[in-house]
């Protein structure tokens, strides 16, 4: 009895180990298969992460290679608004005040602002201003001080005109009538002098001119006065229209100011004959010479402006 008893509990010892066998070897297994598959969601995992990161990496390269893009373009673009300003500004000092000093420098600095941008495409711009700036260059400078001067002193030369009879003092003689008892020759001999004194005094206030001559017959002090304030006015316009560069103007006033002194030339030949060949001179002086408007230039820079900014443009 007691050896059965012995021999169920050998029996049931070694199922019991049996089963702790099996059973180890089923957590080992399990384990092994926990720890195989946790493995793999890692590798699962760290491979997505890697992916992931490379995407990212391409992305914000991407990111960065467009800002760069964008800051260049808005630098180019900036500028070049900046030099446009300054081509608009350069042109208005040509047109409103003909500063050609002013022009050119202006020039200058858009050119270093396009220069500063390094791009090709403002190429073309950079040599239309170069084209303006040389035939700015070679205009020829209106001495605008110099022909105000001139002009000036026209002035005073056309004030200092006299007739050939004026500041002459006036002589009345007067005719003494011999004695009734004179002879009749005495008489006449009398009345002949009267006579030619009387020719000679008005010959002193009578022009008498041939009738296909442009001036008057008559040339009173009073008429020579305000021919010398007209004279004087047309002067005057002569050098409103020097400082405004109207040159048709400047050339009507000259040539009205040169028929006004020629109605002198019977009293002050020598004077007349001055201011005559220094109206001629003014005449030749070019007080408007051409300046280039710069429109295809402002043009050229105009159309790459808008192509840089469609490219700024979301």
């Amino acid at each position: 009895m007691t050896a059965r008893i012995e021999q169920r509990s050998d029996v049931a010892a070694a199922a019991s180990a049996a089963s702790e066998a099996r059973t180890r070897s089923l957590l080992d297994a399990a384990r092994r298969e926990g720890e195989q598959t946790l493995r793999q969601f890692r590798e699962e995992i760290d491979a997505e992460l890697a992916d992931t990161g490379s995407q990212s990496a391409l992305r914000m390269g991407r990111l960065e290679q467009q800002v760069d893009r964008l800051l260049a373009v808005d630098r180019r673009a900036w500028l070049g608004h900046e030099a446009a300003f300054l081509l608009r500004l350069a042109s208005q000092r040509l047109l409103v005040a003909r500063d050609i000093d002013a022009a050119t420098s202006l020039l200058v600095q858009a050119d270093e602002l396009l220069r500063a941008t390094d791009a090709p495409a403002y190429e073309p711009v950079r040599l239309a201003i170069a084209q303006d700036h040389a035939h700015l260059m070679a205009l020829p400078k209106v001495d605008e001080v110099g022909l105000y001067g001139r002009l000036a002193g026209l002035i005073d030369q056309v004030e200092q005109l006299r007739l050939a009879y004026e500041g002459a003092p006036v002589i009345v003689e007067e005719v003494t009538v011999g004695n009734r008892e004179s002879g009749n020759q005495n008489w006449l001999d009398g009345v002949e002098s009267s006579w030619h004194q009387a020719i000679r005094k008005l010959s002193d206030y009578l022009l008498i001119r041939r009738s296909n001559e442009e001036v008057a017959a008559l040339m009173t002090p009073e008429w020579a006065a305000l021919a010398r304030q007209n004279l004087r006015m047309l002067l005057e316009q002569c050098q409103i229209a020097m400082l405004t560069a109207n040159a048709s103007l400047y050339q009507q006033s000259l040539a009205r100011s040169e028929r006004f002194i020629r109605l002198f030339s019977g009293h002050d030949p020598d004077r007349v004959q001055v201011i005559l060949k220094e109206i001629q001179a003014l005449q030749s002086s070019d007080i408007a010479p051409d300046l280039p408007d710069m429109v295809q230039t402002r043009s050229l820079l105009d159309a790459e402006l808008k192509r840089l900014d469609s490219q700024m443009a979301p």
